[in-house]
């Protein structure tokens, strides 16, 4: 009895759920969504990028987001600490992964306008912070130059 009841308290604390940690939300798309896309992603920046070039360097995106929703809800575990700028990325269909084949459709602005300030997120140890809703606009396509210049 004693090595069941030992062995029972011993095992408790891995049957525990882990916590999740990072972001959810949902995207809401504004628009008509063009015959040409090959994926829209939620994109993850810790800093704004410094140049088009930049956009490349991100620090982690979701899935491709389903289309068919009016707004398709997303999970991103992340690391803890600060994320300057989430931008809902487009790519254009049958063109390579490059700066030239992406556009930016809206960024996370806590609720205004898909084009809005950026706002930054906190992603705090073990919590998942959410309601990180973000606006996209298919009627507004920017390259990496004109979204920078607009964050900026």
């Amino acid at each position: 009895m004693f090595t069941a009841t030992a062995a029972a308290l011993a095992c408790s604390d891995g049957l525990e759920p882990v916590p999740f940690q990072g972001i959810s939300g949902q995207v809401t798309f504004l628009g008509e969504i063009p015959d040409s896309t090959d994926w829209v992603r939620l994109v993850i920046y810790r800093t704004l990028p410094e140049d088009s070039l930049d956009l490349l360097n991100f620090v982690a995106f979701t899935d491709t987001l389903p289309l068919a929703g009016l707004a398709p809800p997303y999970i991103m575990g992340l690391g803890t600490g600060d994320y300057a700028w989430l931008p809902v990325i487009w790519k254009k269909k049958d063109l390579p992964l490059s700066v030239e084949s992406l556009r930016v459709i809206g960024w996370y602005t806590a609720g205004a306008a898909p084009f809005d300030t950026p706002v930054a997120v906190t992603v705090l140890e073990q919590e998942e912070t959410d309601g990180i809703n973000i606006i996209g606009d298919f009627g507004t396509l920017l390259t990496a130059a004109e979204a920078l210049d607009q964050v900026r």
